[in-house]
């Protein structure tokens, strides 16, 4: 009986090769589509999972309020976790871990390095990163050791063994006590070397006055607490733990909050962040968009397979004659869309696979599909019952409900409820196609308001040099800046400690003392920088002075602060802090200008406050302003005068106006993986819409020929077989657009900078959609039309 159903099944779809094809291109479509998405989206929420106690770790994080100033950061201060630890014996173990940049080099092999965390001796006992050579309890426990990724030990040493290898790091010596495996993609940490925290702890290391200071927050702090231990009651006693330790905060209160490691990549929007973090949103928006997609597509299986039920009609009524129960012929449907459902999923799986590296390469990800995974397999048989079982379950119902008397008269209809049920499913499908393009112009138009946004300085052609504030190069800084301003396209050259766009820029503690005697303390991001620094990226200082060499001061203790933060310090005119004193690390800073904002940090953020000091122990980049048409020759010019003045440290240079960018390249993406499978839904809801086109047209022959004997135009035919599906595509428009509006809405609601909502967006999208569906059946309609009605009336 079984072979007899798949004879027949298969015989069925070879007949009607265009209905299958169609059937089958959409799912295969959406199929690739919902794998890639289901791969990507699965890739994010198993950040951190890999660890055995992940559900144990929290990481501890600080909301630092000041009477001004609110700021939330992923940092703490280094005596945070050893005292926490200390004084709540629920608390099984902690880690520290601090990053850092630095110049590692062995024998000739030299390399600028990014990836370097200081870490406590307990990470291993926190976290399950894997030691492949070494002992766990061993490899961090005293000054001078050193840990290495399997990836930078081959680097360094090739085919060498690592263990007992002294390398250097800025010139201090270290020893090679340990290699773990490459941590994996899906970690929030990431990192090559793990330095041991006693030698940053060292006195002398640079690093040794942050241990005793508790407002620089520069380390990330990890705890492992008991198994189903509510963490409330630890942080219901963190308000207590502040004031204990109070006098060493100063007049900052911090609230130590308890953020679970799984919540930290995709939950987490503070500051200062290990690594980029994902959006949560936007993987909810992905999910939905994965389900839409498949949604479509079985969408347009029952709607073929109801519209052809007509043509099938005799086809049943034989069947029935002959002794087939209704039971038999609904499993003889079922096996119909089994076949398919099979045949899209095996193609699509093959697709996918081949696009996995391109896909990979794009998301910067490393997803892989593994059929052999329980849980992938279980996908799989889920997709199949859903598209083969669910899908098929309606119009095998329907078909196999007709009457065989009426039925070998060729005069039975689908029921009233399937012609409307099926009219509803193609609103449906292009409600969400159009949603899907007014969501994905929108995405877009936001993308093209953050790239076209004035930041507020000069971004273009700065050049910034990274020379990591290197003990070697500061005496010479001056005579290589003006060896570098010599070369020709060269315009203006500064040095500072940060520039726009180059990632965190943490706070100082800093209390104002008002003209009145009053103190007011507050915390407030500090850049570095010579005279010259607002100048070259044409920030203009509006009150006061900015900083000149020409004041014996501004050398020692001028300092300037921005318009945000004269207001967040409760002033209403900048020339109202002119003058003020800020005692602050290193030395007391006099306010002698304010300048105008602009933004440093991403455009997400609201605009924060800043200031400007000139201390050159704090320099560690170079920005050279080039001009003139000739950029690569300039540039080449650089590198050349770099290695010749600094051949011990390798030349690191980025633009400005790339940082910059880098800061929304995860919406960049977002916006263009958005996109595609945007396309991929219209092209799926035109498939089954030429399917639906396809067989009316099929069933309307007749009709047509019998209006063109009358006289009727070819446009006239035209718009009569276009008219119906016409409607249903505004009716799915005037959906789409508030429902749009309303998540378009929520997902601007994220960005502190956002475009307002074009209205042009919402004609002009759904009139694309429009045009589409026209495109989509005229072919079919226009044929029809011009066919010659004599061929279709010559039975009559």
């Amino acid at each position: 009986m079984l072979k007899a159903h798949l004879k027949a099944a298969w015989i069925q779809l070879s007949r009607n090769k265009m209905f299958t094809l169609l059937n089958l291109s959409g799912l295969v479509i959406s199929l690739t589509a919902l794998t890639l998405m289901a791969l990507f989206i699965e890739d994010e929420w198993s950040f951190d999972s890999f660890h055995e106690n992940a559900s144990r770790i929290y990481r501890v994080v600080d909301d630092k309020q000041t009477p001004n100033i609110s700021i939330n950061t992923a940092e703490t201060a280094a005596p945070v976790g050893p005292n926490l630890s200390r004084e709540f014996p629920e608390i099984q173990q902690a880690v520290r871990v601090m990053h850092a940049d630095g110049l590692m080099q062995y024998e000739e092999n030299i390399y600028n390095e990014r990836s370097i965390y200081f870490a406590d001796p307990s990470i291993f006992d926190v976290f399950s990163f894997r030691l492949k050579e070494g002992n766990p309890a061993e490899a961090l426990n005293a000054p001078g050791k050193l840990i290495m990724s399997v990836t930078a030990a081959k680097k360094y040493f090739g085919k060498q063994t690592a263990i007992g290898k002294t390398v250097t790091l800025d010139g201090e010596n270290l020893l090679v006590t340990g290699v773990i495996e490459d941590v994996p993609a899906n970690s929030h940490l990431q990192f090559d070397f793990l330095v041991s925290m006693a030698t940053a702890e060292k006195t002398g290391s640079g690093y040794d006055w942050l241990f005793s200071n508790w407002y620089s927050n520069m380390f990330y702090t990890y705890i492992l607490l008991p198994k189903d231990y509510d963490v409330r009651k630890l942080s219901s006693q963190m308000p207590a733990f502040d004031q204990r330790h109070k006098e060493k905060n100063g007049s900052t209160t911090h609230l130590y909050q308890f953020e679970k490691l799984s919540d930290v990549y995709l939950r987490s929007n503070r500051s200062d962040q290990a690594d980029k973090v994902g959006q949560l949103s936007n993987i909810y928006i992905m999910s939905v968009v994965a389900i839409f997609i498949l949604t479509i597509a079985c969408i347009n299986f029952i709607n073929l397979s109801t519209a052809r039920a007509m043509a099938r009609a005799k086809e049943v009524g034989i069947k029935k004659v002959t002794g087939a129960s209704r039971a038999q012929m609904i499993v003889q449907f079922l096996i119909e869309s089994s076949i398919v459902a099979s045949a899209a999923i095996i193609i699509s799986l093959a697709i996918a696979q081949a696009l996995i590296p391109a896909f990979n390469h794009f998301t910067e990800k490393s997803v892989r599909l593994n059929l052999v995974r329980p849980d992938h397999l279980f996908a799989l048989f889920s997709l199949f019952f859903l598209i083969s079982i669910l899908s098929g379950i309606y119009p095998a119902m329907v078909i196999s409900r007709f009457n065989p008397a009426i039925a070998l008269k060729g005069k039975s209809t689908p029921a009233g409820w399937s012609a409307t049920t099926r009219k509803s499913l193609v609103v449906f499908q292009f409600a969400v196609s159009v949603t899907l393009i007014i969501c994905s112009c929108l995405v877009f138009a936001q993308l093209r308001f953050m790239q076209q946004y004035h930041p507020g300085f000069k971004p273009s052609q700065t050049m910034v040099l990274n020379f990591e504030g290197d003990s070697r190069i500061k005496p010479r800084l001056e005579f290589i800046k003006k060896e570098l301003s010599a070369i020709p396209g060269v315009r203006n050259i500064s040095s500072s400690s940060n520039v726009p766009g180059d990632g965190k820029t943490g706070a100082w503690s800093m209390d104002i003392i008002k003209k009145t005697g009053d103190t007011i303390h507050t915390e407030i991001p500090v850049y570095a920088a010579d005279f010259n620094f607002l100048k070259q990226l044409g920030v203009p200082v509006i009150a006061g002075r900015p900083l000149s060499q020409n004041y014996a001061g501004d050398s020692t203790e001028s300092m300037l602060i921005s318009e945000t933060a004269v207001r967040a310090l409760g002033f209403e005119h900048p020339e109202q802090v002119l003058g003020l004193r800020a005692g602050m690390y290193p030395n007391d800073g006099i306010i002698t200008g304010v300048f105008r904002d602009f933004h440093f940090e991403s455009l997400q953020r609201a605009m924060a406050p800043l200031a400007i000091r000139y201390l050159p122990d704090n320099f560690r980049l170079l920005s050279v302003e080039l001009n003139g048409p000739e950029l690569l020759k300039s540039i080449s010019a650089v590198e050349s005068t770099w290695k010749r003045l600094a051949p011990e440290r390798p030349l690191e240079y980025s633009f400005i106006d790339e940082n910059f960018r880098k800061s929304y390249t995860a919406e960049l993406k977002f916006g263009q993986v958005f996109a595609i499978f945007t396309g991929m839904a219209i092209v799926i809801a035109c498939l089954g819409l030429f399917g639906l086109a396809l067989f009316s047209i099929q069933q309307r022959v007749k009709e047509i020929g019998v209006r063109k004997v009358l006289g009727a135009s070819t446009e006239a035919i035209a718009i009569v077989l276009s008219r119906d599906y016409i409607r249903l595509i505004i009716i799915a428009v005037l959906i789409a657009i508030p429902v749009s509006a309303f998540f378009m809405n929520r997902w601007l609601a994220d960005f502190a900078y956002r475009t307002p909502l074009p209205l042009g967006v919402f004609v002009v999208a759904p009139l694309a959609a429009i045009f589409v569906a026209l495109a989509t059946i005229s072919v079919l309609t226009l044929k029809a039309a011009r066919a010659n009605p004599v061929q279709s009336l010559r039975n009559e």
